[in-house]
């Protein structure tokens, strides 16, 4: 196996393993989103602390704006997340908030202008009629589909947070802005857990390990590893490697919680994942056309 295809799967699963040591913290979900972004600063503080380049660049309000509203949505993202994967199961919660395209798409459109293919719309419904798959069952608790749709709103915020961060982006290092959104939304999450009367001190050193490995393993092993090992095999091989993510999701809730998906959910979750796969191809082939 390729060592950088290694190197992709190994950050997936990461990523998704620090969303299952979200159950095992001491301290409320929204908390422990805090902490995930609060403890990630000192590790991007020392990974840039050899490039004096990223330290010296012109910092504009624009890029601070843009960063404060991207350290917002992140913010809003993680904490609707959290709770999401307490209340519904880790693989439907993980498959919900891969449905980021199709947020995407009407903000590319009303806000940046972007032209998007009609052939888009058709896995637009074939999404939605996934979603149905997923939702309808009638064994599945009030508490359960709330958790389904604070996924699915989870992705929202998301959409934003990569809409709000674009402009940063451009025109300051990648790093830079993530320790600013890091910054931001570590102070939201941790006003808002000790509003909501949340846990907000782990009562154990056992506690404070879980939370730092939430941060190790989601951030440095998961999305900087990942960030790293893309540039070295194609886009497309990597949207389906992100498809994997429900999957390490399901394996891990089975193995740890014992979690069991029924015939209508796991045919859902086919049909959602067929959805995300062929949007994104459809949205790649039109931006390099754009590109031309």
């Amino acid at each position: 196996m390729n060592k950088h295809i290694f190197f992709v799967l190994f950050a997936i699963a990461n990523i998704v393993f620090s969303s299952v040591l979200i159950r095992f913290c001491e301290t409320g979900p929204v908390a422990s989103g805090a902490y995930r972004l609060l403890l990630t600063i000192p590790m991007l503080l020392a990974m840039n602390g050899s490039n004096k380049r990223n330290f010296q660049q012109k910092l504009t309000i624009p890029i601070v704006i843009s960063s404060c509203c991207a350290g917002l949505f992140f913010a809003l993202d993680l904490a609707v997340f959290n709770v999401s994967i307490i209340y519904t199961s880790l693989a439907e919660s993980t498959l919900l908030t891969n449905m980021v395209p199709f947020v995407i798409a009407p903000i590319s459109i009303f806000w940046f202008k972007e032209k998007i293919p009609l052939k888009f719309l058709v896995t637009v419904i074939l999404a939605i009629v996934g979603l149905y798959f997923l939702m309808s069952d009638n064994s599945l608790s009030a508490r359960h589909l709330t958790g389904d749709w604070l996924a699915l709103l989870s992705a929202v915020f998301y959409a934003l947070f990569l809409t709000s961060i674009k402009t940063a982006r451009e025109a300051y290092p990648a790093s830079m802005v993530m320790i600013m959104v890091c910054i931001v939304g570590g102070i939201l999450l941790m006003l808002l857990a000790i509003y909501k009367h949340e846990v907000v001190i782990p009562l154990t050193h056992t506690g404070w390990i879980v939370l730092v490995f939430v941060a190790f393993n989601g951030q440095v092993l998961g999305q900087t590893l990942l960030a790293y090992s893309v540039k070295y095999i194609p886009l497309q091989l990597t949207s389906i490697f992100l498809l994997l993510s429900p999957i390490f999701a399901a394996v891990y809730a089975y193995v740890i919680f014992h979690e069991t998906l029924h015939a209508m959910q796991i045919l859902g979750i086919g049909v959602i994942l067929a959805a995300v796969y062929y949007g994104k191809q459809i949205l790649e082939k039109s931006l390099r056309k754009d590109d031309f």
